[in-house]
């Protein structure tokens, strides 16, 4: 599995729970509504003194819900955040606001007494839990209510298996005449910055390692997280995190460590006949929340300005040319809104770059390997 593919699956897939954002009566075929009180919290210690190793602490959170009963065997989840990871607010002139998150309020685990089974859990203050259990043979989902019906408590959840989403680009519900909407695509960038001799070259090298590939397959990994930058802007933190910068934090890194999960347990590989390679995931860096429209000075377009309506193209753009660090092997900008092509409705776009000099956006660029 090449690296471009990878992080393609990675992109589609938050492309997915983007959809899901519709209402719930629509995407759900069935759900149930939890309360916070209805949780029962147990913390085993372990060790006779405190101590910061996540395994001093185990927490067991029992609940109903679903026709089932869980007991989560749960310890604080420390791999999803970088150890230079940074939250912030920023303001409609672009002031940077360090945000705290508290790190041990995000769980990992798994049921009880249930062979393969996990669990990734986040618990608010308040007892509001957020997060997923994968049994043998389905995945649970938890979400806080508001979020899709906010004339509820605030301490209410919802509950819901996958295997009652509905996606509204499922094929199967579509008349033989009828085509599924484009959910996610892609730019491939770098062709056109490139001249012969670059060209030439890359081919060559391309060939001789594919060559050198099929009489010896071989992986050297050397590095197994991607750094992320995870930007908002101002729809998605009004819409998705209530306002509030807290939840919307924990909320972007809820999504990324659902997507790390497929990725670190995917086992990646170009044909059936060889091993592979697995483990390979992300990690989160950075975070950025717009918390205002972003005042623009001189004309010069900005991912987070007060516009009605953007080209993705363009919007995608102008996100790339604001974030081009190298601290990050890849940025995402997270937006409440949808982008009309021609008879289709697009989700998300991402740069697919080429590995060539000189060529721009995407994982694959040079600088970032």
């Amino acid at each position: 599995m090449s690296t471009t593919m990878y992080y393609e699956k990675f992109f589609h897939f938050l492309c997915i729970l983007a959809a899901t954002n519709a209402s719930i009566y629509e995407n759900l075929k069935y759900f149930e509504i939890m309360h916070a009180d209805e949780l029962h919290h147990h913390i085993v210690k372990r060790g006779a003194q405190e101590s910061v190793h996540p395994l001093n602490k185990i927490k067991e959170v029992r609940f109903k819900t679903l026709g089932r009963d869980f007991r989560l065997i749960l310890s604080p989840k420390k791999d999803m955040l970088h150890s230079k990871f940074k939250a912030y607010a920023v303001d409609a002139d672009g002031k940077e606001t360090s945000v705290h998150i508290a790190r041990d309020n995000f769980y990992a685990g798994r049921v009880f007494d249930e062979i393969n089974s996990y669990a990734s859990i986040h618990i608010e203050d308040d007892g509001v839990m957020t997060g997923m259990v994968k049994v043998k043979d389905e995945t649970y989902h938890i979400e806080p209510s508001w979020r899709h019906l906010p004339k509820l408590d605030n301490r209410t959840m919802i509950t819901y298996k996958a295997s009652d989403v509905k996606f509204s680009w499922d094929h199967s519900t579509l008349g033989p005449d009828q085509v599924g909407p484009k959910i996610c695509g892609y730019v491939k960038e770098g062709s056109e910055l490139e001249d012969k001799d670059d060209y030439e070259s890359h081919r060559t090298d391309t060939v001789n390692r594919e060559k050198r590939q099929a009489e010896q397959y071989e992986y050297s990994i050397t590095k197994t997280r991607c750094p992320l930058l995870l930007v908002a802007d101002y729809r998605f933190y009004q819409e998705m995190g209530a306002s509030n910068i807290k939840t919307t934090i924990n909320y972007l890194i809820n999504l990324i460590d659902r997507v790390h999960k497929i990725y670190n347990d995917t086992t990646w590989q170009d044909r059936q006949d060889l091993d592979g390679f697995k483990g390979m995931g992300f990690v989160i860096k950075k975070i950025l929340v717009h918390n205002d429209p972003t005042r623009v000075r001189g004309g010069e377009a900005h991912y987070n300005m007060n516009r009605d309506k953007w080209d993705v193209r363009n919007l995608l753009e102008v996100f790339a040319r604001e974030n081009t660090s190298k601290d990050f092997c890849l940025s995402h900008l997270f937006t409440h809104q949808t982008f009309n092509a021609r008879d289709s409705v697009v989700l998300g776009l991402a740069y697919i770059a080429s590995p060539r000099l000189r060529s721009h956006g995407g994982i694959c660029s040079k600088g970032v390997q």
